[in-house]
């Protein structure tokens, strides 16, 4: 996939996805359109960039291998799992069903912000050639 090199700073790039892949012939990931209405602006994602690539520069980037497997894990089951021992906890402690639903709810917003916290520079995309 093509993208459009918006900033740099600190070996990463902040790109946005251009699609190039859409004709008959290729498959087409539809990374470019990700989740947005038509008429929405187009999405930047951060990228490691090693090729050092300058703002203005269009790139092909690609995601790490696993990526998608590793984000679902770590922001799905994740917190989903710890979920389940908040509320297994709050039975240990005989605590009423609204006091349990309270403390899972709690535990789920503690890590959001934790991971929000530690993900704010995590990228699974890199830079792998100037266009």
């Amino acid at each position: 996939m093509y993208a459009k090199v918006l900033k740099t700073y600190k070996g990463k790039a902040e790109i946005e996805i251009v699609c190039t892949d859409a004709s008959n012939d290729n498959v087409h990931c539809g990374a470019c359109s990700m989740g947005q209405k038509p008429s929405a602006k187009a999405e930047t994602v951060l990228a490691q960039n090693r090729i050092e690539a300058k703002p203005g520069d269009m790139v092909e980037c690609s995601l790490k291998e696993r990526a998608e497997v590793k984000a679902a894990l770590l922001l799905f089951i994740g917190p989903l799992v710890l979920f389940m021992i908040a509320l297994g906890l709050a039975n240990a402690l005989n605590l009423e069903l609204w006091q349990s639903f309270l403390f899972g709810v709690g535990v789920l917003v503690i890590t959001y912000i934790v991971l929000r916290y530690l993900l704010k520079n995590k990228t699974y995309y890199y830079i792998t050639g100037i266009k």
